[in-house]
Order: structure tokens, then sequence, then C-alpha cells
């Protein structure tokens, strides 16, 4: 396992253990409620505990663990509640952006964009599913920033807490499939994008959201059956 080494100040110290502690917890290398101790953290760094601290700091403002007075750092346990609200939200709101930019976005913006989803393909036809996480979450910020609506900016990425990641990402992981049936919708979505169909667009994207609200259902234990009916 790749250490964060001791080189560097104790801010690089900080940020790299905070970088590589963020990417184990939303991996599930290290499982919810586990408990982390800074003595132990300091240990396997080799550094003192100053560094481990700042970064753990950063990691409960994320809020994925918790700091728990005389126990340590705790993993926060998935919460598919939050998860199912979330993507309620983001149905609604990126519906919007994908009928905003029907109407807005340029040739440039459309190019931009056809680029990146070329490589979120690649990803899917070589099964590396965790690049097609990165590329697909990145694939939609795009398509919210180029609104150039920076409330809306703002409003979207902070409703996508941590923990709605580390939840999407352990479906995405376990459901490859998925993966390819995204793909189509990026693609579809851009295609009624491109022809000025913003109706068409928002029902895409709207439903394409809707994918992930049933699978958070289904992993909070709920019944849940998806409409398979497309604009």
């Amino acid at each position: 396992m790749k250490k964060a080494g001791t080189e560097g100040t104790t801010e690089n110290r900080s940020d790299a253990i905070y970088r590589e502690l963020k990417e184990e917890i939303l991996l599930g290398v290290i499982p919810p409620s586990t408990v982390l101790s800074q003595n132990d953290l300091a240990r396997r760094y080799n550094v003192s505990r100053s560094p481990v601290r700042d970064a753990l700091k950063r990691l409960e403002q994320e809020q994925l663990i918790q700091l728990v007075p005389k126990v340590g750092a705790l993993v926060k346990p998935d919460d598919y509640t939050d998860a199912i609200e979330v993507t309620e939200i983001r149905r609604v709101l990126e519906g919007y952006v994908a009928k905003k930019l029907a109407h807005q976005a340029t040739y440039e913006d459309v190019s931009r964009l056809r680029q990146h989803l070329e490589e979120v393909g690649k990803a899917v036809e070589t099964g590396d599913i965790r690049r097609f996480y990165d590329l697909e979450r990145e694939f939609h910020r795009k398509l919210v920033e180029t609104t150039g609506n920076k409330r809306l900016v703002h409003m979207i990425s902070t409703a996508v807490d941590p923990l709605c990641s580390r939840a999407y990402l352990n479906y995405v992981m376990h459901s490859p499939e998925a993966a390819k049936v995204m793909h189509r919708e990026h693609l579809d979505i851009l295609q009624a994008i491109e022809d000025g169909d913003g109706d068409r667009a928002q029902a895409i994207m709207r439903k394409h959201i809707e994918r992930m609200h049933a699978a958070m259902m289904q992993m909070a234990g709920y019944q849940h059956q998806l409409n398979t009916e497309i604009y």
C-alpha cells in the first residue's frame, strides 16, 4: 500500500494523508464504522500527530468521519436516506440544466462535452469502472458549469456530499453493466442538447438520475421499480 510519505511541509504531508484516507474510505478499503486512531495513523505514515489531526479535520468537514472524544475518528456508516434525498434534488436541478443547455450551449460547448464523453466511452470499453466513475461525475460537473450559473453550480456541488458519492461508487463498482447504460444516456442527453430539444434533454437527464435513485432505494432495502419508459 502506498504511503503518504514523510517529505515536505506539514501542510503537504497532511494533504497527502487526507487524499489517501479519503480515497480508501470512498473505495471501502477502510469500511464504514471503522475507528481510526491518530497514533496508529501517525505510525503508518511515519509522521507526527499534527498532520494526521489536520487530515482528519478535513475528512470530518466533508462528513466522511466523525471525531469522537476518547475514541478516535469513526468512519461514518452508509446513510442511503441521504443518498435518496440527494438524487431527488439532482433529478430536478440537473433536468433543468439539460433543458437550459439545449437553448444556450454553443457548438464549442457541445464539442468539448463530446470529447469528454469519448474518454468516458474508453473507460467503459476497457472495464475501468473506477475511471468511469470519476469521468461520469466530471461530465455532470461540466454540464452544470456550462450554464454559467454560479449559484446553480454551488447548489448542486454542495448537494452531492461525499457519503452519497461513496454510495454511488459502491453501486457502479458492483454493477459494471450499469456503466454502459449510463454512458449511452450521456450520449443521448448531449445529442438532445445539440439538437436544441430541451424537453427531451430534460426527460433523459431525469431518467438518468432516477436510475441512481432507484439503486439507492434498493440498497436501502426498499422495493423500487424503475420506469423504463423514457421520453
